[in-house]
């Protein structure tokens, strides 16, 4: 399992847990949650130089079950070649004993060296000590002109490779003119995008990829 460190930067302030202060309220109505404006961690992975670094306006620190509870949060990939992406979503958490992240609401990850590449779904789940980005709900991926549905996938770091499940691609060509020319459809029970290269891999399991192409007529 790879090592890793993580390190906060809490760049505001630390609101001091009320229950570390003399109060006349009962036990039970004690806040035990520290709330932390301008939120940053740092996480770096030993195995290799990845780095993640996630920020928020806000976050709160849940004392009894170790947990952080992110609100509008950002996350960012960087290797040893720069930023590789970013993600952003309405709420996250981090397990500090699992050390694992699940993010929520409205989740976009886009991807630095190309504006127009991108994903869109509810939630994911990562497990900080790995490579792997599980992507739990259905997803739409963007690749310029190339539009993915699928049920759900998997984001390899370490090898740049994003697996996704049942999905269905879609893409539209133009002419030199920018008009619609024909548009193709695939079905796959598997598909495999390779980032470096920038190709796209179907599979499906004891049948065919359906493949459908409809040329329009443009004047």
């Amino acid at each position: 399992m790879k090592q890793t460190y993580l390190y906060f930067l809490i760049v505001l302030a630390i609101y001091p847990l009320l229950g570390c202060q003399k109060s006349s309220k009962p036990l039970a109505q004690l806040d035990n949650n520290s709330y932390i404006t301008n939120f940053e961690l740092l996480q770096k992975n030993t195995s290799n130089d990845t780095r993640i670094r996630i920020t928020s306006p806000k976050a709160k620190l849940d004392q009894t079950n170790n947990i952080i509870e992110i609100v509008d949060s950002s996350i960012e990939i960087i290797n040893k070649d720069g930023q590789d992406f970013k993600v952003k979503s309405g709420y996250s958490t981090i397990n500090n004993m699992s050390n694992i992240i699940n993010v929520f609401n409205n989740v976009t990850i886009s991807f630095i060296d190309n504006k127009d590449y991108y994903i869109t779904t509810n939630s994911f789940n990562w497990d900080l000590n790995t490579s792997i980005i599980d992507i739990d709900s259905p997803l739409n991926m963007n690749l310029d002109n190339t539009k993915i549905l699928a049920t759900n996938g998997l984001y390899n770091l370490d090898l740049n490779r994003f697996k996704i499940d049942n999905s269905i691609f879609n893409r539209t060509f133009y002419n030199s003119e920018g008009k619609i020319t024909y548009q193709v459809e695939i079905k796959s029970d598997l598909a495999n995008w390779l980032k470096n290269e920038n190709s796209l891999v179907f599979k499906s399991n004891g049948k065919q990829v359906q493949t459908s192409i409809k040329f329009l007529t443009t004047k």
